[in-house]
């Protein structure tokens, strides 16, 4: 059994160790040291990061109460100064009492379970079983903030199998031995593995950055402490931007974004009308010069397309090919009052490598062959 020291201190950050075993894998060796303070992902939370002598520790697990460390290298020495990335740790510790804080909150307005839990490199995704609303969200999280400042202290114990008869507490998974509790003030009780904070104003913030509905539950995504710092200073450049770009104080720029987009909205209506405008003329005055015709409407969409074809195709005998340009390759309306083209459809697509279909009188599609075969195929009737 490996000594836990995360369990005795979470603020250890360098600890001196012996190794027990180390074995080697096809890339990296595995390290089990007689006692350590890094904390292996178990529980939705990854492990910590950090150096075994001058190895890089890459990951960290627990087998049967044993702590096995994976490294980059072997260590050279029998006893070794081991550093843990505290920083990262400390990262970690804000947002897994944060999110105690939270469900406790959850648990005790609302009656719902913490069913799920992941904390990764960026932030911590939790779900309750239960549905909740942003107006509720929004209380909890102010509660939670009020937690935060009340600056409550956090206590952890491993209760007898007697004592802990005598204590409610939250647990997402049945432990039957060793419980180890996190207690936060009169705001939360839950079992748990993870190193936490000591006090709760070492959290800093507490934020709720979004939440959906998630298997008859609710899935909520947080950060909190330096977390919550970065995502503010991403948020806040964000603003900034649009601030310049709108020319508007920040504290407006919604509003007014959602004139330009309304305004947005409706020149592009006016110019989509204006566009099938410019195609039914065009096709009211389009000329074949054959039985067949091909046109290229550079910058056409489908609609002005159809519209072009729609007017036009009474002036050709044979079949009118209408083709925009696309990233690759055409997209196309074929149209005709004289051959059916559902019949021709599958033939057509396969030859100039397309796919589309229809009916009678017209089909619509895409092409990725060149201009010139499409021109080719159609002026030369290669279809027959």
């Amino acid at each position: 059994m490996t000594e836990k020291l995360y369990y005795l201190d979470s603020y250890i950050s360098e600890f001196r160790a012996r190794v027990l075993e180390c074995n080697r894998l096809e890339n990296a060796y595995e390290v089990i040291l007689d006692r350590t303070a890094f904390f292996p992902e178990e529980g939705g939370q990854t492990s910590d990061n950090g150096f075994i002598g001058d190895a890089r520790v890459l990951h960290v697990r627990e087998e049967n109460g044993v702590v096995i460390h994976t490294v980059q290298s072997a260590p050279t020495e029998n006893e070794v100064l081991c550093k843990i990335d505290f920083y990262e740790r400390l990262e970690k510790m804000q947002c897994h009492s944060a999110e105690h804080i939270l469900c406790g909150i959850i648990h005790r307005l609302y009656g719902y379970e913490n069913v799920g839990f992941h904390l990764n490199a960026e932030e911590v995704v939790f779900d309750v079983s239960g549905i909740l609303c942003q107006e509720q969200l929004d209380k909890v999280e102010a509660m939670a903030n009020e937690a935060v400042f009340a600056n409550l202290k956090v206590e952890t114990s491993f209760p007898s199998d007697e004592e802990l008869k005598g204590i409610e507490y939250r647990s997402k998974a049945e432990i039957r031995e060793n419980v180890r509790l996190v207690k936060i003030g009169d705001v939360d009780i839950c079992a748990c593995c993870a190193p936490h904070v000591r006090m709760t104003g070492e959290i800093g913030l507490i934020k709720i950055l979004d939440y959906m509905k998630h298997r008859g539950g609710t899935r909520i995504r947080m950060v909190a402490g330096a977390r919550a710092l970065r995502d503010y200073n991403l948020k806040y450049a964000n603003i900034k931007r649009i601030s310049a770009i709108l020319s508007a104080p920040q504290h407006q720029t919604a509003d007014i974004l959602e004139k330009y987009v309304s305004d947005a909205e409706a020149l592009r209506g006016e110019l989509k009308r204006c566009r099938i405008s410019l195609a039914e003329n065009l096709g009211k005055e389009f000329m074949p010069e054959g039985e067949n015709a091909v046109v290229l409407l550079k910058g056409f969409g489908m609609d002005e397309l159809r519209a072009f074809s729609n007017c036009a195709r009474h002036r050709v005998s044979g079949i009118l090919t209408a083709i925009s340009e696309k990233d690759v390759g055409f997209q196309y309306i074929i149209s005709s009052d004289s051959t059916d083209l559902s019949a021709l459809s599958q033939r057509i697509n396969r030859d100039l490598n397309g796919r589309g279909g229809g009916k009678k009188n017209m089909i619509s599609g895409s092409f990725l062959a060149e201009y010139s075969a499409v021109e080719d195929y159609f002026i030369n009737k290669k279809y027959l």
